[in-house]
């Protein structure tokens, strides 16, 4: 009997999964918005609550991706530089030391105002090419490169001899608070050296920028200056086995920020560039569903990631946010629209919870529904937070997700004779 394996798609809300939120009566973002096709799929389908690391534990966006996509991040979680640097296009060597980088704005005495420099910087490439003339006397036989990406986002890597990702950050993680001074998480001469260069490339950093005359020209325009370069996330990249080799998935990857752009290309996805596809709230989620729609014939496993949800929530943006979940459920329309459901496995979820009234991620459960031809389905006939805690897939962990999609979509091996 030659029975056809499904085709998977798996959509990825960054951060839209919530709280209660007082201005919407004590419901959450996902119980306000309409969502018809999201509801439909809950119906057809099966419901529950992801730990996407474990229960309590808040997810970053880069381990949080790695589990759904079946790679345990307690293993294979090593930084998310690198994931940022290869995301924007920069190439990586064994040894390279990678950071995560804001633009953003400091008082003289480096009190943190703006983490995000009002968030659109749109002189990054006037100023990606004053920091990569940089000098550093602690960087000698060290190359230093600067990628900015979208808004106030850009890369650091570091490459040479001697080098470790075993440093901390000096971003402080909140606005308000000093910058901090890098430190070596390790007492080696590889951590203290780079804990040396990054430092130097902070001072460095705000010397050349805060005069700049791009940045007089914000300030004369109402706007922040963009006066520092704050570094966080030093990583390396991960040695793990691809994801054809690992589940033997002819993998695509639709997203619009660097960091889940480089996560997927470090596990051997190909990753398509489309066009409008910003990462923001401006970003363009028919054009998504329309790329998914044009290679499904292609490949196995199509993974689609949504940022705007996560955007709203950092911002506190109630009304953005039930938006954006709307606009993701006209996406899963259009999708739903084109391909043929007898032939799909098709699952929604969220990589980690950003409340609205929290501002950032917390270790709450993530929703899920996974809706495929081969499943029993629950009672659950709407896709949200207290709904799905009836559902049938129950409580689950990240690295769960990928065997159950193998499963519904008839590519699980037995296990055992």
């Amino acid at each position: 009997m030659n029975i056809k394996p499904l085709k998977i798609i798996l959509i990825i809300g960054d951060g839209m999964g919530d709280r209660p939120v007082k201005e919407l009566n004590n419901r959450t973002p996902l119980e306000v918005a309409n969502t018809p096709n999201l509801d439909e799929l809950a119906k057809q389908g099966v419901t529950g609550i992801v730990d996407v690391i474990s229960p309590g534990i808040p997810p970053g966006s880069a381990p949080a991706h790695l589990a759904l996509l079946g790679y345990d991040p307690i293993k294979n979680y090593t930084g998310r530089g690198a994931f940022e640097a290869i995301g924007m296009g920069l190439s990586l060597n064994m040894g390279d030391v990678a950071f995560r980088c804001n633009f953003a704005t400091v008082t003289d005495d480096w009190v943190v105002i703006d983490r995000r420099a009002g968030r659109y910087v749109s002189e990054g490439p006037v100023f990606e090419k004053v920091l990569n003339s940089l000098k550093l006397r602690s960087a000698a036989n060290v190359k230093i490169i600067f990628k900015h990406s979208i808004e106030h986002r850009g890369a650091l890597v570091l490459r040479g001899p001697g080098l470790s990702n075993l440093v901390s950050n000096t971003d402080p993680g909140k606005n308000g608070l000093k910058v901090l001074e890098a430190k070596p998480l390790s007492n080696d001469e590889a951590s203290i050296r780079t804990a040396k260069i990054i430092n130097e490339f902070t001072l460095k950093s705000f010397e050349v920028l805060k005069d700049h005359p791009a940045n007089k020209d914000r300030v004369s325009r109402g706007l922040l200056p963009a006066n520092i370069v704050l570094c966080r996330g030093a990583g390396v990249l991960p040695h793990v086995k691809s994801i054809k080799e690992k589940l033997n998935l002819k993998a695509t990857c639709i997203a619009g920020v660097p960091l889940i752009k480089g996560i997927c290309k470090a596990l051997g996805f190909t990753v398509l560039n489309v066009k409008g596809a910003t990462g923001g709230l401006n970003s363009d989620l028919k054009a998504k569903a329309k790329a998914a729609i044009s290679v499904i014939n292609e490949v196995d496993f199509i993974v689609i990631n949504v940022k705007g949800t996560d955007v709203a929530s950092h911002d506190g943006l109630v009304k953005e946010k039930v938006r954006m979940i709307e606009r993701i459920d006209e996406m899963v329309g259009i999708i739903l629209n084109h391909i043929d459901l007898d032939s799909l496995c098709i699952s929604v979820t969220a990589d980690h919870v950003t409340p609205l009234s929290y501002r950032d991620h917390v270790g709450d459960p993530t929703p899920i529904l996974i809706s495929a031809p081969t499943i029993v389905p629950d009672d659950v006939k709407e896709f949200n937070e207290r709904s799905v805690l009836k559902g049938g897939i129950g409580r689950i962990k990240g690295v769960d997700l990928m065997p159950l999609l193998l499963n519904y979509s008839l590519r699980s091996k037995k296990f055992g004779e």
